[in-house]
This record gives C-alpha cells, structure tokens and sequence, in this order.
C-alpha cells in the first residue's frame, strides 16, 4: 500500500510538475495534438488512403484500424467506469487544467487506448508507418498529462491497454489476409 500510495504521489506531481512549466505554444500545439479526430478518426483515413494506394479490395488496414478504435473505446470506457478515479482538476480544485477537463472518469485515458491502438495496428499492418504511427500516438499521451486533464499512469494504463488492443486486431487481420493469400510453397 505504501508503494502504491508513493506511485500516486509522483503522478500528482508529474502532473503539477507540467503545469509549472506551460507556455503558449506549447500549450497550442498539445491542444490541437489532443484534438478528438487525431485519435482515431486520422488513423483510419490514413489506413484508408493505404488500403486505396494498395488496391485492396477488402480494406484490411482500414478495418483494422477502425475495430481497434471501437474496440480500445469500448475497453476505456469500462474501465473509467469500474475504476472511477478522478481526473487531476476533480482531484484537486485547486489546480488548472489547460484544456477543457471532460466529464468522464480519468483511468485509463481514453485518448491514449484509442490512439495507441489504432498507432499499434498499423504499426504491424503498414511496418513503414510505424514511427509516425508511434510518435503522434506518444505525442497525444504527453499531451494529455500536459493539459492537466489526465495522470501519467492513466496514459500508461491507457496505452498499454491500446497497445494489446491494436496488436490483437492487426495480429487477427494478418492471418486472415495470409490465408486469403497464401504464399506459393517453394518446389
């Protein structure tokens, strides 16, 4: 318990370490990283656009992407429920957030599962996109700490859960696509 209550500790005060630390632009540039449509909705047009590029009729990675961002939606919002933890404003009226603080729960963030998981399923789908993929997921996740709206272990808990989330998904739609297209057996 001890541990548990240090570990808490030291996310309220990553948390207010930020706040002390907040500019303009910085500020701009991490409200518009944590915009709803670069989420998810950004990950599946990309998918998308690589599907149409690719000529796949079925739209693997576009499916991928979009079940894993419904999917990683759907797991966060049950946890937030089961969990109830307070965002970090609720917590401590005393402090500001640097964003509009939403209604829901703080844990896991919502942002982080559904973006790590829409960056992990293309990660694995289309290898070449992976860093991007990552870097603006982990970009949504320090935004999230950064705009006071969020604990750091709700976008660790967020984006571990995104991640398995992704992964499964990808891994699922892979073999499909394997078994769809078999590749020819060496003579």
């Amino acid at each position: 318990m001890d541990f548990l209550n240090q570990l808490l500790q030291l996310d309220h005060a990553a948390v207010e370490g930020f706040a002390q630390v907040r500019t303009t632009s910085a500020t701009a540039f991490f409200a518009f990283a944590s915009a709803w449509w670069i989420k998810g909705p950004l990950f599946v047009a990309l998918a998308f656009l690589r599907d149409l590029k690719n000529r796949a009729v079925l739209l693997p990675t576009a499916i991928a992407v979009a079940v894993s961002l419904v999917l990683a939606d759907l797991a966060s919002s049950g946890l937030k429920e089961a969990v109830d933890r307070p965002r970090p404003p609720r917590a401590d009226p005393g402090f500001d957030a640097a964003a509009a603080v939403p209604p829901s729960p703080s844990f896991p963030s919502g942002h982080a599962t559904t973006t790590f998981a829409c960056a992990v399923a293309i990660a694995i789908l289309v290898p070449k996109l992976r860093w991007p993929a990552l870097a603006v997921a982990g970009t949504v996740g320090v935004a999230r700490v950064y705009l006071g709206v969020h604990y750091g272990l709700d976008v660790l808990a967020g984006a571990v859960l995104g991640s398995l989330v992704g992964l499964s998904i990808a891994l699922v739609v892979r073999r499909a696509m394997r078994l769809r297209h078999p590749e020819p057996v060496p003579a």
